[in-house]
């Protein structure tokens, strides 16, 4: 029975609720109605502990201690209470969440963040994003999709080039205005243009060369 009682002596693990006083590196010591505890925080305590929070923290027994004054050192298991109500949650490693079944959401009344210096992954079947406005700033940007479908009211774009390569390219507008401030070149090997109405070329100087054939034709043609 005294064997049994020593073992279990042995085995005991305290339990003390106190507050952080201060911290020393990984060392937290937190202060109890049996002295200060050294303790560091526990792999499932995942709430960083703060100076003046209210702990629940394991220390080491008087039994298995070198002497009475050594320091009590234990691990601390829970923030219970802080003055604050604002939390950080730290892993010194990888953090994985995973659920089984079931959607995960997060909901914030304030703004949600995501911040980190290197890569930041999405990978889904689907994304989609419901916003009042939306704004996206970055050195480069890299799009690799089959179709894009886009429904918008107002486009403004300003940038220094615009290179584009298409094998088609159509266009239905009901009004169109360009303005061309130096060179305006096009190439192609064979140009029509139709107008219902009214054709109109102004111009300073108007050069016209063909290599086999100029045709002019209507009912009246004035030159001068």
């Amino acid at each position: 029975m005294n064997n049994l009682a020593k073992k279990l002596d042995e085995d005991e693990v305290l339990q003390l609720m106190g507050t952080v006083v201060r911290t020393e590196g990984a060392v937290i010591i937190v202060k109890t109605d049996r002295g200060e505890v050294r303790a560091h925080r526990a792999v499932s305590c995942l709430v960083s502990p703060e100076v003046h929070d209210f702990v629940l923290v394991t220390a080491m027994p008087l039994s298995k201690r070198a002497s009475p004054a050594q320091p009590l050192g234990g691990y601390v298991l829970a923030v219970l209470e802080r003055e604050s109500p604002d939390a950080t949650l730290t892993c010194e490693g990888n953090l994985d969440l995973t659920l089984r079944e079931g959607r995960f959401r997060v909901v914030s009344k304030e703004g949600i963040d995501l911040v980190s210096p290197k890569d930041v992954q999405i990978v889904s079947d689907e994304i989609g994003m419901h916003a009042r406005a939306a704004k996206l700033v970055a050195n480069e940007i890299v799009a690799i999709g089959a179709s894009v479908i886009g429904e918008l009211v107002d486009v403004k774009l300003r940038g220094t080039f615009l290179d584009k390569v298409f094998e088609r390219v159509s266009e239905r507008v009901k009004r169109s205005f360009r303005r061309v401030e130096e060179i305006d070149q096009l190439k192609a090997r064979q140009i029509d243009h139709l107008a219902e109405e009214t054709l109109s070329l102004r111009s300073a100087n108007a050069v016209v060369t063909a290599q086999d054939l100029v045709k002019v034709d209507g009912e009246q043609i004035h030159f001068g």
